[in-house]
């Protein structure tokens, strides 16, 4: 679950006040149909963790896979997220964050064939590793939802098997982080393109748990980790761009 809508208003197929869009967006990211196919979710989860370790053990091809996956689960989720059948609305979908997260998709393939960014052990940032902790937490994504559809944190083993591998806003900061602890491979408008997106949405979710939908306020803390790494990329991105 997350609440975000950028550029576009959303399309529905029954009509709705405007004054609705915020329960709209959270309609839609209740229950998208990306999460519909139940065992497709430790699988999506499995592969952003082989995303995470493969360009630390191949150099030559690591980066390609990294930005290649993440572009390929960005055309799936862009769709997929962003699309439900809800109860109040019918078919709905959030189309400004389709295009928005398919601008990044462009980017991503971009890189991949021109192969502008390379990942190597000897561009391992050690003085970084703090990035680790929040890049766990949101593979992880520690939540669960109560029968008053309240979400609260829950650190039990379902934990392995939700749907974060399928989640924009938990994927991203994985992949931020990866490409911080590299950076110094990495191409700079990539990390940047990337890191903005994901601050336009971390910041959106923000306002949207800690100060509109108060009481579900973990989800805020859920999206910190987008948040914090998105500014930290956009940060290195315009610093090492400079030194260059």
């Amino acid at each position: 679950m997350e609440s975000s809508s950028l550029l576009l208003p959303s399309y529905t197929q029954i009509a709705h006040d405007s004054a609705m869009t915020t329960d709209v967006i959270a309609a839609v990211l209740e229950h998208p149909l990306v999460v519909y196919v139940v065992w497709i979710l430790p699988i999506a989860k499995a592969l952003l963790l082989a995303a995470v370790i493969i360009p630390l053990i191949f150099n030559k091809f690591g980066q390609r896979f990294l930005l290649g996956y993440y572009g390929l689960i960005l055309l799936i989720i862009g769709l997929m997220q962003n699309m439900s059948f809800t109860v109040d609305y019918g078919f709905t979908w959030l189309i400004g964050n389709t295009l928005v997260q398919f601008a990044v998709v462009g980017f991503c393939l971009a890189d991949v064939l021109k192969n502008k960014t390379f990942i190597s052990k000897q561009n391992f940032i050690k003085r970084r590793l703090w990035i680790v902790a929040p890049m766990i937490f949101a593979f992880l994504m520690p939540y669960s939802v109560n029968s008053a559809n309240i979400v609260y944190p829950s650190f039990t083993l379902s934990v392995l098997f939700n749907e974060s591998g399928v989640t924009y806003c938990m994927i991203t900061p994985v992949i931020i982080g990866v490409l911080l602890l590299y950076s110094k491979g990495v191409h700079k408008p990539t990390l940047s393109v990337i890191s903005y997106v994901g601050f336009i949405f971390g910041l959106l979710n923000m306002m949207t748990w800690f100060a509109i939908r108060t009481e579900n306020w973990w989800m805020g803390v859920l999206h910190l980790p987008l948040v914090i790494l998105s500014i930290y990329g956009l940060l290195v991105a315009h610093n090492e761009k400079s030194l260059a």
